[in-house]
């Protein structure tokens, strides 16, 4: 009988992501069932990738007892279904409360590497299963390496490729999940029906916001690469904007003269079935430029105030970009940007352009 595995994981979109390497590898060494608990639409996007078999909603009432003091009869009997627990957390408290319920093993994750540690996250998280003794294959794990050891960042940025790791993901990502076109539908009119229109020319995605404004690079920069690509004739221009980025819609179509498209998207499936056709996806440091990364679309990430060398995306063909800076990342260590962060503002239109053509 396969083994029963339950992660449970409190992060973010990017840290989803990040996590999906180690989650690979367990089920192709295991041969496993992997469930997550996790936010939904994360989940969601990781049942639809065949990452893991089921996901569960992590904010659903339900589970709030598993961050009380007392355990619901309810989510006893859910985690009792489980022989082995994850839980990928900074939460002690969390921990123990598991091991007072659970007869199953249990082990605890950290999300991420200490500040000081310049150890791509991904990596650190293969590492972390391998010190529990939950992956066994160290040589397949070690070709995570490249996205900490060969990943330092010039003028032109760097190019991180991990074809090993792809090659290895393909025998397990079989027949991913996603929304067909017909499926997929936006709040206001059919993403499909706009698609059509991208067909025989290129599509290039656009996703200019950030779960934290310090990470995101000027607007009217991606609009002088949005309009660069366009008039170039070489296909036509999408920005994707989420519920945090709707007050961008109207400065975009203003500033563009309504020359690029628009999707206002809340639900990350349907940005998946749109950066899955794009022939290059451009963002900042964020969940969506990470997701556009692993699905495979050839992406250039901007990044600023955060560490590329613990936060790069994971990806076939990633370039990652940052500014000139004598200063230390300081994203993870200071409540604010300094007063002229060069580290983001001193990527350049040009440096981004510069890194798609090397990209397509």
């Amino acid at each position: 009988m396969r083994e029963k595995i339950l992660v449970i994981h409190q992060g973010a979109l990017g840290d989803l992501v990040l996590s999906f390497p180690a989650l690979l590898f367990l089920k192709q060494e295991e041969q496993a069932s992997v469930a997550i608990l996790c936010s939904n639409g994360v989940g969601k996007i990781a049942h639809e990738l065949n990452i893991v078999d089921a996901h569960f909603p992590l904010e659903s009432a339900h589970f709030c007892s598993l961050f009380s003091e007392e355990m619901t009869k309810g989510v006893k009997h859910f985690i009792s279904h489980y022989d082995t627990i994850l839980l990928i957390s900074f939460a002690t408290f969390i921990e123990d409360h598991l091991r007072q319920n659970h007869n199953g093993q249990i082990y605890k994750i950290t999300p991420r590497p200490p500040v000081e540690m310049e150890t791509h996250v991904a990596l650190y998280m293969v590492r972390q299963f391998e010190a529990k003794g939950l992956l066994k294959n160290t040589s397949d794990s070690a070709l995570l390496s490249c996205l900490s050891e060969g990943c330092g960042v010039g003028d032109a940025g760097c190019k991180i490729r991990t074809p090993d790791f792809f090659s290895i993901r393909k025998h397990v990502i079989k027949n991913p999940k996603f929304k067909t076109e017909e499926e997929v539908l936006l709040s206001s009119d059919r993403l499909v029906e706009q698609m059509q229109s991208h067909r025989g020319k290129g599509l290039w995605v656009i996703h200019p916001g950030a779960g934290s404004q310090r990470k995101q690079w000027p607007l009217e920069y991606f609009i002088r690469v949005a309009a660069t690509i366009q008039e170039a004739n070489i296909g036509e221009v999408a920005f994707i904007l989420g519920p945090a980025e709707s007050d961008l819609a109207p400065l975009i179509k203003t500033r563009s003269k309504g020359g690029f498209r628009v999707y206002e998207v809340d639900d990350l499936s349907s940005v998946v079935a749109l950066v899955r056709q794009a022939r290059c996806f451009i963002g900042n440091d964020s969940g969506v430029t990470h997701l556009a990364a692993f699905i495979g679309t050839p992406t250039v990430a901007i990044f600023g105030p955060s560490n590329p060398k613990r936060w790069s995306p994971v990806g076939r063909v990633t370039k990652v970009l940052r500014g000139r800076a004598d200063c230390v990342p300081c994203f993870e260590i200071a409540a604010v940007n300094c007063k002229d962060p060069q580290c983001l503002y001193g990527v350049s239109v040009d440096m981004v352009l510069d890194a798609v053509r090397e990209l397509v």
